[in-house]
């Protein structure tokens, strides 16, 4: 073929290629900030892992400055967590002979100067039903919750939208990520991978008690989380529990993911902490293992079915060049613990609105964080 024509045929091909992936709808977009197809933000399934038992979940956290009709102005921030989880043991109805597939929504909401509300809601699904509310093995996120208007969708390269409706608070949100993607990831002491779009910024609108607020100001973060066992009959047998905060600040973000093993809440076997350059989303820096230095203080009891629970009400992280002091101040108790069989957990969810801070080589800065303390029912009720 004459070398003028193949060239002609190569670009047009090129051409085709790259239209029937930058003209995708939004519901079908492609995550990531280059625009090609990223499947981790897709659904998966038990069998992708050769697991016993699987959860997965899209999270999505907000700090915002909302404005009324009448001119109104109200701080609130808030969290969102949608769940998909597979057991092929736990999750089977012998009467009618149906393999089933548990979805969950669980929200917190911090008001600033007023008390936190959440709730926590599961439903179960029959297995050959269940990709009728999610999408599988997509480039994109799809998650429709069965009950009420509760549906999560999109892409870090379209945008995610949250239409979130339950009680009195209605929630109709667009995140778009403005951070590379940044990944945690381990084995041990439990399987899990999670994939974040830490920092990118929100728009919409709230509906609160009746009352329709605009967002104004709003910072946001995002991520896909799927934790897995194959040799225990949860996940949460395999470890003590974790913490992992998110603080942001005028021109920083933080991310820390410390997993802890079967031997005690300081038992750290997984760390690690991301610095990011909010403005221009570029990762500074990463730390992790003995790099990463841990300090919670301040323990205050809860009590969890009849047992006492600990938690740090304080967490400082120090590591090279960098240090980060949280505390948690507004606390919602997420109280999923089954004494008759230790399935489960608690989950201590907080939010700091201010005086968070964060020192990166000499330089302090002030802002605000989410900081979460989980404790798992091994701990709790330890198995016989």
């Amino acid at each position: 073929m004459n070398p003028k024509y193949l060239k002609i045929v190569i670009l047009s091909l090129l051409l085709i290629c790259f239209t029937g992936v930058s003209g995708a709808k939004p519901s079908s977009g492609h995550s990531g900030n280059t625009g090609f197809p990223d499947y981790t933000e897709g659904a998966q399934y038990d069998t992708d892992f050769d697991a016993s038992f699987m959860s997965e979940w899209w999270y999505q956290n907000g700090d915002m400055r909302l404005v009324g009709e009448d001119g109104d102005v109200k701080n609130l921030a808030f969290f969102t967590v949608l769940v998909h989880q597979e057991s092929p043991t736990f999750f089977y109805d012998s009467k009618s002979d149906t393999q089933l597939s548990n979805m969950v929504t669980f929200y917190g909401l911090y008001p600033y100067g007023e008390e936190p509300s959440d709730n926590y809601t599961l439903v179960f699904v029959p297995r050959d039903e269940i990709e009728t509310y999610i999408g599988f093995h997509k480039p994109y996120l799809d998650f429709t919750y069965p009950e009420g208007l509760r549906k999560f969708y999109g892409s870090a390269f379209k945008g995610y939208n949250l239409d979130y409706a339950y009680d009195n608070v209605q929630l109709d949100l667009f995140f778009k990520p403005l951070a590379e993607k940044t990944i945690d990831s381990a084995t041990d002491p439990v399987n899990f991978t999670t994939y974040e779009y830490a920092y990118g910024k929100l728009h919409g609108s709230v509906m609160l008690d009746g009352k329709k607020y605009r967002v104004t100001q709003a910072d946001g973060y995002f991520d896909h989380m799927t934790p897995y066992t194959r040799d225990q009959p949860v996940w949460e047998w395999e470890l003590h529990g974790w913490s992992w905060s998110e603080l942001t600040t005028d021109s920083y973000q933080t991310v820390f993911y410390g997993v802890r093993g079967s031997d005690g809440c300081d038992d750290y076997e997984y760390k690690h902490l991301t610095l990011i350059d909010k403005n221009k989303g570029k990762v500074i820096a990463e730390y992790s293992g003995d790099e990463v230095i841990i300090s919670e203080s301040d323990w205050t009891e809860a009590k969890v079915k009849e047992q006492t629970v600990e938690r740090p009400a304080s967490l400082q992280i120090s590591a090279p060049d960098l240090n980060i002091s949280i505390n948690a101040e507004s606390v919602i108790q997420l109280d999923r613990s089954s004494q008759e069989e230790p399935v489960g957990f608690v989950d201590f969810m907080s939010f700091q609105p201010d005086e968070a801070t964060i020192e990166y080589r000499g330089d302090l800065e002030q802002g605000s964080a989410f900081y979460e303390y989980m404790v798992s029912d091994r701990v709790i009720f330890p198995p016989q």
